[in-house]
């Protein structure tokens, strides 16, 4: 039986429980999907179960506007915290797979980072069908994961790149950049048609 972390308690006993500041793992892990990305700017970027904020963070200089969102109120905090210097980041409390209820303007860029293998099949599922209908035309979709087993977790993180890419190829994907690391997968996929 798989028992999801209770990710409020996590963030609560450390705001950083992840060590994504300070693993050289995370940091380059996180220089590197930043770097597959394809277009140097974005209008609009979503960062669905951002944690503790550090992408939407690094993806402010590149996007006019990010919205930040998480299911964990205190993950929200530690966002909103992190950047606090950002005028250009909205952080909001969204559980998944729960759209933004309010944004008129689809996104260009979405990131799906190391969250979907804590999602049931169908949770998953809904997700990219979410995270499909809020993209623009010609966004790109960024999914990076480590690519094992977590304990916590439904399926391997090399199982949920594929669920992705074969979920949204049918329906107007193309994927344009994979890189496939020892311990992690990053796939860039672009929206080319409906």
């Amino acid at each position: 039986m798989v028992k999801i972390p209770d990710f409020d308690a996590l963030y609560e006993a450390d705001p950083d429980p992840f060590h994504v500041r300070s693993s050289f793992y995370e940091q380059r892990k996180l220089g590197l999907a930043l770097d597959c990305l394809t277009k140097p700017t974005y209008a609009a970027a979503w960062d669905p179960a951002c944690g503790i904020g550090e992408m939407a963070a690094r993806l402010a200089p590149r996007a006019e506007r990010v919205l930040a969102s998480d299911a964990s109120p205190q993950a929200v905090h530690l966002t909103r915290r992190r950047c606090s210097a950002c005028s250009n980041v909205e952080v909001r409390q969204l559980k998944q797979p729960q759209p933004p209820p309010d944004v008129a303007d689809p996104f260009d860029l979405i990131v799906v980072s190391e969250f979907a293998f804590y999602l049931t099949d169908q949770s998953r599922q809904d997700t990219l069908e979410v995270l499909h209908a809020a993209a623009a035309e010609r966004a790109e979709l960024l999914a990076v994961h480590w690519r094992h087993h977590p304990p916590e977790g439904y399926i391997s993180g090399e199982q949920v790149q594929e669920e992705v890419v074969g979920h949204l190829e049918p329906r107007g994907w193309r994927h344009v950049v994979q890189h496939d690391d020892r311990d992690f997968i990053i796939d860039v996929l672009e929206l080319v048609g409906r």
